[in-house]
């Protein structure tokens, strides 16, 4: 089969004076430039998955991670320059992932700004400002009390096993258990109302039992022994 150049090669350049790859290089330098998928699509706005970060976290960890809008390409993210920038030096980049690089505390300051660009491939760039938020979380171990005893003989005195300045925002999640490590009795949203029995109602062996409250949120559970006494009288 006879091939068939395009008329400018044909008419200037005689096939036969060609390779093969030549002739390749040729047809790709008279086919114009490529164009590119992305090509002259500017970036229009920045977008930050999350922007709250729980205080007494950890040096480091991720707050949330950026993006260019769908229609635009690649795009590299840094700190800039201008308003909302007062705070750039409280965290990191890494990619395209916003860090802490220091431990928040919400009492002394829950609102930080940072102004951020993003540059493309063809060296477009855009910038924006945040706002991050630091969410307050109830300091456990400073407040709560719970009592070890409990002497469930009706008079009024340590029928029950009460805890202490339970955070009324909470949602816990106790746990008792007996020497062994069986778990003799589970509840969530503990309202004092443990008075040493199964959750059958069978009654406990005098003794000494376990308990974890767990406030979830990422939180250290608080955990303690009781002793159970009963009156023999």
């Amino acid at each position: 089969m006879k091939r068939v150049l395009p008329y400018k090669m044909k008419t200037l350049f005689p096939l036969r004076y060609f390779r093969a790859g030549q002739v390749l290089l040729l047809l790709l330098l008279t086919a114009g430039p490529l164009q590119t998928a992305r090509a002259g699509v500017v970036p229009v706005n920045i977008l930050l998955s999350s922007n709250e970060v729980h205080e007494n976290n950890v040096v480091g960890i991720v707050i949330g991670t950026f993006s260019a809008d769908a229609d635009a390409g690649p795009c590299t993210f840094s700190f800039a320059t201008g308003q909302g920038d007062a705070d750039n030096k409280y965290f990191s980049i890494s990619g395209n992932k916003l860090k802490a690089l220091i431990v928040f505390d919400y009492e002394t300051r829950h609102t930080y700004s940072i102004r951020v660009k993003c540059t493309d491939t063809a060296g477009n760039t855009l910038e924006k400002a945040f706002q991050v938020e630091v969410i307050d979380v109830y300091e456990i171990t400073n407040s709560i009390e719970a009592t070890n005893i409990v002497t469930p003989n009706g008079d009024g005195k340590n029928d029950t096993w009460v805890i202490l300045n339970m955070p009324p925002h909470s949602s816990n999640e106790v746990r008792i258990m007996d020497r062994s490590g069986r778990v003799v009795y589970y509840k969530k949203n503990y309202q004092n109302e443990w008075n040493g029995r199964l959750a059958n109602g069978d009654l406990l062996a005098e003794g000494v039992y376990f308990y974890i409250i767990d406030f979830g949120a990422g939180l250290n559970p608080f955990k303690g022994t009781i002793t159970l006494i009963r009156d023999k009288h």
